[in-house]
């Protein structure tokens, strides 16, 4: 009878676990449907706002410190109070500084409420990162953690196709509202539809009787110091591609805007296929995070290098090439690597572990870009900042290549 009692609960846990992934790859597409928004109603923001292109830029680089701000408190917190609480006032937050700013008129409140948007935004980050790593043994983990990313691809889509439609019927003002209604409607559903994982065998459930001292242990692992610094460089080259690789179709191949964008927008499609797939083979066929990132790095850049040697006269099915394997590799990295910092850091305090990481690794989307542009103002040529990015690819592979075969002895206590 016992017997029978616990192989109920594990298929409920098991069927409910999918329904955790539903939720959080809802909470992506949300968040980043308000995120991209932002971005893609700039015009009549800045029209309305009168804010110049160097201060609506400042706006999102308020939302990002509050995002990196927020990272290792919602980290330490999901240790001791449980994904529910924080993903709650996360998405509270959100639609709160949301619906704020769609009634605000002063310049200087908009910059608080961006920062707080970001600190929001964080919580929601680290708490759904989180809650994969408590719901799924290492079996399925990567893919269920790639399904959830997906979710940010959405937002994006979404955001991308109907508010250019719906501002020509709605004000901007109106749609930010509702938008924040969703949100904090989100909220209070999720307090009520999430449950956090109770089994008591879970080492991520023991965190609250740790020290705060003890949460920390993991950043002496050189294991965890690694994998966080090729965190950093993926962001950099993700970050720097996505910047750069408009102005560089248009400008050095001679390519127009319109099908510039298109070679970028192939590679965000790509990285959502290469989020899942990776996962995938990670989980069933590698059965390995660590050789999965090696080969990541390593295609990366032999792709990026091959970028570098692009010209006008280069046949368009090369750039098509590019364009899906970079998105592949270049953008197609999270998931796996968001997994593998959680198990790393499972036995310490996963929260926290993936709360720094987040941190740590946000340094790249800060700086890279503006290195990767001050290299191609000095070299007055993409092709040496191409060959860096490269260079930061084959170091991912190598920072990670001594953890080869490791992540198994991680995710044994997991299941």
């Amino acid at each position: 009878m016992v017997k029978k009692n616990s192989y109920l609960l594990s298929v409920l846990n098991h069927r409910y676990s999918w329904f955790v992934v539903f939720l959080l790859w809802v909470s992506h597409a949300i968040y980043f449907f308000i995120y991209n928004g932002l971005g893609v109603l700039g015009p009549l923001l800045k029209q309305e706002l009168r804010l110049n292109n160097a201060q609506f830029g400042l706006l999102f680089s308020f939302m990002s410190m509050g995002s990196m701000m927020s990272q290792i408190p919602a980290g330490i917190w999901c240790d001791r109070a449980g994904v529910k609480k924080v993903m709650g006032l996360g998405f509270l937050i959100i639609g709160g500084s949301t619906l704020f700013f769609s009634i605000s008129h002063s310049s200087f409140s908009i910059y608080v409420i961006f920062f707080f948007l970001g600190l929001g935004i964080g919580f929601v980050q680290v708490s759904a990162a989180k809650s994969i790593i408590d719901w799924f043994p290492f079996k399925g983990r990567a893919t269920a953690m790639g399904i959830k990313q997906t979710g940010v691809n959405l937002g994006g889509i979404l955001s991308s196709l109907l508010l250019p439609v719906l501002i020509g019927i709605y004000q901007w003002r109106f749609l930010i509202g509702f938008i924040s209604f969703i949100a904090l409607a989100f909220a209070i559903l999720f307090f009520f539809l999430y449950r956090d994982f109770l089994d008591s065998s879970h080492p991520s459930n023991k965190v609250e009787i740790l020290h705060l001292k003890d949460s920390f242990a993991s950043f002496k692992s050189k294991d965890y110091m690694m994998v966080t610094l090729a965190g950093i460089l993926l962001l950099v080259v993700q970050l720097s591609y996505s910047t750069y690789i408009v102005l560089y179709l248009n400008q050095t191949l001679s390519y127009s805007i319109k099908m510039s964008g298109f070679f970028l927008a192939l590679s965000y499609g790509a990285g959502a296929i290469g989020r899942v797939g990776w996962s995938f083979w990670s989980d069933y066929f590698f059965k390995n995070r660590e050789s999965v990132l090696i080969f990541i790095g390593g295609l990366g850049a032999l792709v990026v290098a091959l970028l570098s040697f692009t010209l006008p006269s280069t046949p368009r099915w090369i750039i098509y090439f590019i364009s899906i394997l970079f998105g592949l590799t270049g953008m197609g990295w999270n998931a796996v690597w968001l997994t593998l910092i959680g198990e790393i850091s499972l036995k310490k305090g996963t929260g926290i572990g993936i709360g720094f990481s987040f941190f740590v690794a946000n340094l790249g989307m800060l700086f890279g870009p503006p290195l990767f542009g001050w290299f191609v103002d000095l070299f007055n040529s993409f092709k040496i900042p191409w060959l860096f990015l490269a260079l930061c690819m084959a170091l991912v592979s190598t920072f990670t290549l001594s953890l080869t075969h490791r992540s198994r002895n991680y995710s044994s206590s997991t299941n």
